[in-house]
């Protein structure tokens, strides 16, 4: 059946169709705003997305592309603060094998290869005078598998697979670390946990960029076993604070290759130094008469012939040295000099104690100088009495002597605390820096050497926050300093602790001042600060003024940072800077970056 529609009032339906056309106009308008909402919102994400990637994403891509490499690049520098500062450029595959260059803070190089339990180095004089100071001669310049460990770090951490592990470590309980920015002048993100910090490329494909932290228990790369930390350097000693990890990692290389290992290496415990050695016997007993005699027995108890000269002494009675020479002795040689004899300094039914010293010159051991050995000597210097000394390298004891005669000139000089120093400086590794010194003789004032020794550790960062030492300690980077700039410019002088940290005259008649700082922590503007009040109170007038901050691996990503990084924290210095210094010189694990006054950020 049909049902007829109605009929709508000529009114309505006028206005529905004027309203026709608006609804539709309504609905194209609605949904062209909600496209527009969803692509600004699309547009929204994506460029928060690669603004500031989430760091436990990046973290996640880019464990995943270290387990797909066949090797890993990085610097990795090593610090700790008795003594060493290594970094070692590595490559390092996905077996564990690895090879590359090991480079000393102050000077000192190593080629180096691992493979499976092997390790093999090749290192020049200053590497060796560091390690192994009684054999240099012996292991410069060749294939060595080390008593111990060539670099402090056992390179199957440093394996890809292993990169990966610490990557998911700080990835399962880290936290961003948001206030880093960018890391060797590249823009990253990043994550901390326990100490360590992770750093990976805010760019896709993310990857890892930087890496650090303390080598400590249950941390991504643990401390040597017991026994074996100790092996890194001659110090039995233990760190007063624990050792630091800063590595850079680079792109995955090329080309994963390695070298061949040096299977024919020489074994470092078994090399031998072909040399004399002397073992000097004093003839003397209780001297009750006028005339007092004696007599010194030598026997050659080295490897090769030499050359020995019996330097003698009494102290009192004979307090000038007596030279009596014995002729070349050969190995396993026993001779004894002629009878001395000296006024016996006793008052009549007094006992007075006698220091009978006597030791071997020989020019096969300590260089040309026998006067030297006679200063020391007269001054109360043996130093035929330290096994230390004497049983240095050829190579190395002349610098000792050098040392030793340098610091007679200090004030309240004691010969047994200077024989102590030196030792100190051999067991620190610090031999090669203070060969520059003393063989240049152009450091001005070489009795400081007196003080400086006997504190050889790096300098802590008086400017971090909880320094529990309210001057500087230590003062082995202030001798690097000033060795490097003596090596870099043979016409420069050197003052240490004049008026400035480093004072450096140059042959054209200029005068730098220059103050250092050790940076250990995010404390870069704090140190630059304390550096230009010094500078103002205490640089020469006319004097060029530098600021000389050496980033330490426990600053952490400021290791690596790059000039943007110091742009910074130049900035916060604010009108201090621009009024109190010349030139801003940072060191760190980017290289060395410089500032003149031109350049400070904020300075017209």
């Amino acid at each position: 059946m049909l049902v007829p529609l109605p009929v709508p009032h000529k009114e309505t339906a006028r206005k529905a169709a004027l309203d026709l056309p608006r609804r539709h106009l309504v609905l194209i308008c609605v949904a062209l705003l909600l496209a527009v909402a969803a692509a600004g919102s699309l547009v929204y994400l994506r460029t928060r997305s690669g603004d500031s990637p989430d760091p436990k994403a990046a973290a996640a891509q880019a464990a995943a592309a270290l387990r797909g490499q066949d090797a890993a690049s990085l610097k990795v520098t090593f610090f700790d603060q008795t003594g060493l500062d290594v970094t070692g450029d590595l490559t390092v595959t996905a077996g564990g094998t690895a090879q590359g260059t090991l480079t000393d803070a102050g000077g000192g190089k190593a080629e180096f290869r691992a493979a499976r339990d092997d390790t093999a180095i090749r290192g020049d004089e200053a590497w060796w005078a560091r390690r192994d100071a009684a054999r240099v001669g012996a292991l410069k310049g060749l294939w060595v598998r080390p008593e111990g460990l060539a670099f402090p770090i056992e390179t199957p951490a440093l394996q890809p697979e292993s990169l990966a592990g610490m990557v998911d470590w700080v990835r399962n309980d880290g936290t961003a670390a948001s206030d880093v920015t960018s890391v060797a002048g590249q823009p990253v993100v990043g994550l901390r946990r326990g100490g360590w910090t992770f750093l990976f490329s805010r760019a896709e494909p993310h990857r890892l960029v930087w890496f650090g932290g303390a080598v400590q228990d249950r941390a991504p790369i643990a401390p040597l076993q017991p026994g074996t930390a100790a092996r890194y350097r001659s110090s039995q000693m233990a760190p007063p604070t624990p050792p630091y990890v800063s590595a850079l990692v680079d792109p995955a290389p090329a080309d994963a290759r390695i070298a061949d290992f040096p299977d024919d290496a020489v074994v470092e415990e078994k090399a031998t130094v072909k040399r004399p050695a002397f073992d000097v016997t004093v003839n003397a007993t209780t001297c009750r008469t006028t005339t007092c005699t004696w007599s010194v027995t030598v026997t050659n108890t080295g490897s090769a012939a030499g050359t020995a000269s019996v330097v003698a002494s009494v102290s009192p009675g004979m307090p000038e040295t007596r030279v009596i020479s014995l002729g070349t002795m050969q190995p396993g040689a026993i001779r004894s000099t002629a009878t001395m004899s000296f006024r016996n300094p006793a008052p009549t039914n007094r006992d007075v104690s006698a220091d009978y010293r006597a030791e071997v010159f020989a020019k096969e051991l300590h260089g040309p100088n026998l006067k030297l050995i006679r200063r020391l000597q007269e001054s109360g210097v043996v130093v035929g009495r330290s096994e230390t000394l004497t049983g240095l390298d050829p190579s190395q004891l002349p610098t000792a002597l050098l040392v030793l005669d340098a610091m007679r000139a200090a004030p309240h000089f004691d010969a047994g605390k200077a024989v102590d120093a030196m030792e100190n400086a051999v067991t620190y590794g610090a031999l090669p820096e203070l060969g520059e010194l003393v063989r240049s003789g152009r450091l001005e004032n070489p009795e400081i050497l007196y003080p400086k020794l006997q504190n050889l550790i790096f300098e802590y960062d008086t400017g971090a926050p909880g320094t529990p030492f309210h001057e500087k300690l230590g003062s082995r980077r202030q001798l690097q300093i000033a060795a490097g700039i003596l090596l870099e410019d043979p016409a420069a002088k050197v003052t240490l602790d004049g008026a400035a940290d480093v004072l450096v005259h140059t042959g054209q008649n200029t005068t730098s001042a220059i103050q250092t700082r050790s940076v250990s922590s995010d404390s870069v503007t704090t140190n630059l600060r304390g550096a230009l009040k010094e500078l103002a109170r205490d640089a020469p007038p006319g004097s060029t003024r530098v600021v000389w901050l050496h980033l330490e691996a426990p600053s952490g990503p400021a290791h690596a940072a790059g000039r943007d990084y110091f742009d910074a924290a130049l900035k916060k210095a604010g009108s201090d800077l621009c009024k109190k210094a010349d030139e801003v010189v940072v060191v760190n694990q980017s290289g060395v970056q410089r500032w003149t006054r031109q350049q400070f950020p904020g300075c017209d």
